[in-house]
């Protein structure tokens, strides 16, 4: 009976195909309250993601190394790394967990990982598939406080603590 179920494991672990990353882009959006807005984004994208037969049994992470986060105002930057205690915590990411299929749209459940707090996400996502490729596209939105980040302020400045992202990623999947 033991040999069976080591077996039938196995095949199960078998079945699954990788997933790698073809292309795409994170954005990150927030305001600066008299100051405008902050959009740092990176295409420097990773993922550890595998796939059964569809598209609700992906799982996985799909990561970022912090410094590849630039924004349109680079003299900023610096700061938006200590703010994220990169020399700390190297890397963002988030942990696929589950993906459910509504009407029109899918539901992804998962875990990001910032500053080294773990917080549970879900949002609607719109994902495609065509032959071997898989497009993820959506967003979703966090507070830097659930992070245990606090939001910059200087004498007249204030950064909003409502982070905005968005993302669109090109995945292949190797067989």
């Amino acid at each position: 009976m033991f040999k069976l179920l080591v077996i039938l494991s196995l095949s199960l672990f078998a079945s699954a195909n990788s997933l790698i990353v073809q292309n795409g882009e994170i954005k990150a959006h927030t305001e600066v309250f008299a100051d405008g807005q902050i959009n740092p984004s990176t295409k420097n994208l990773k993922a550890d993601l595998t796939i059964e037969n569809t598209i609700e049994s992906i799982k996985g992470k799909i990561y970022f190394e912090t410094l590849t986060l630039i924004s349109e105002k680079k003299d900023r930057d610096s700061n938006m790394y200590k703010l994220l205690n990169e020399e700390k915590f190297k890397t963002i990411s988030f942990d696929i967990k589950s993906i459910t299929r509504n009407e029109n749209d899918y539901e992804i459940k998962g875990a990001l990982t910032l500053n080294g707090v773990t917080k549970n996400i879900k949002a609607k996502i719109i994902i495609t598939q065509q032959n071997n490729e898989i497009l993820l596209n959506g967003g979703f939105s966090f507070n830097l406080t659930d992070f245990n980040l606090e939001p910059p302020k200087m004498v007249f400045l204030t950064v909003r603590n409502q982070i905005d992202i968005s993302y669109i990623i090109s995945l292949n999947e190797v067989k």
